[in-house]
């Protein structure tokens, strides 16, 4: 001990740097760590507009139009989902003496539409390639709910994390009644036209139907690739759309050997299309997911 102490004394500078030295080396290592380091928690979403081998949600309307069913597929290798629900509708109108005035939640007087949004998750703990979920329009409280109304158009985002990656995965619907619209169904953006044969009664058996654009799609027949957007054309799910004719306009004149298809639920069916312009025409047996398929580049 005694030979230590006499060495640090001799070595006394030495022995300070070196212990200097020391401390700045761990000091740095510790502060590169925190720099490079990813914040927990924090992952940048990236948007997945369409992938044909990705996760897709389909929308089926309830029976009383109130809610929608929510079906997400192929996702059995994520980690967590939630998603939100975003759409209009009209405020409640009262009647003072006579004359119509429309009330919000509050009872302010308003007119036009109402932004409304529905926020939620989906237990992903079983990994299950398949998820359904029931989202209502409006709010319920010991056993009594208060539904929106008017609810036609509306976004549906779902935030998606694999791991250390997230995507944001976001679709259109838009939810008509068959009568009311006269059978002339149609997607959010107007591109996908589906008109239902039959008479007015016919047409309300039917009851709602929703169409919603699709991220991703069933198994596609092979060498085919999409060309465009994907819909899907529900209905309840306990009904079936009657036979109409379908029309799917691109954002420009499709090649030669674009042709229309529908998914039946099972498979892939080519229909028998005219091609005018943009614009892709066919008769249809039913309700099912329309896109236009080319050869696979």
């Amino acid at each position: 001990m005694a030979k230590f102490i006499n060495l640090f004394k001799t070595h006394k500078t030495t022995f300070i740097l070196i212990l200097a030295l020391i401390i700045l080396g761990v000091g740095g290592v510790v502060a590169f760590g925190k720099i490079t380091s990813k914040p927990q928690g924090l992952v940048e979403e990236v948007d997945l507009a369409f992938d044909p081998e990705g996760p897709y949600a389909e929308l089926f309307p309830r029976r009383d139009g109130n809610a929608l069913i929510l079906i997400l597929k192929r996702t059995g290798s994520y980690d967590s989902i939630s998603y939100e629900l975003a759409y209009t509708s009209t405020p409640d109108e009262i009647k003072v003496a006579g004359t119509k005035i429309s009330e919000d939640e509050d009872g302010e007087n308003v007119s036009g539409s109402i932004d409304r949004g529905v926020m939620g998750t989906i237990d992903t703990k079983e990994k299950k390639g398949e998820y359904e979920q029931e989202i209502l329009f409006g709010t319920c409280s010991k056993n009594v709910c208060k539904y929106d109304k008017g609810v036609e158009n509306g976004t549906l985002t779902l935030h998606i994390k694999k791991g250390d990656k997230a995507y944001r995965m976001s679709t259109q619907w838009h939810l008509q009644e068959p009568d009311i619209a006269l059978g002339n169904l149609t997607s959010g953006d107007g591109h996908l036209v589906y008109k239902v044969d039959g008479d007015r009664q016919a047409l309300s058996n039917i009851g709602f139907t929703i169409i919603n654009d699709l991220t991703g799609v069933p198994k596609l027949p092979s060498g085919k690739q999409v060309l465009g957007k994907v819909y899907a054309l529900n209905t309840i799910i306990t009904k079936q759309l009657d036979s109409g004719s379908v029309s799917l306009e691109l954002a420009e004149n499709p090649p030669t050997d674009a042709e229309l298809y529908q998914y039946n639920g099972s498979e892939w069916q080519e229909l028998d299309a005219k091609i005018d312009g943009s614009k892709l025409s066919a008769k249809s047996s039913g309700s099912g997911i329309f896109t236009v398929l080319i050869n696979q580049k």
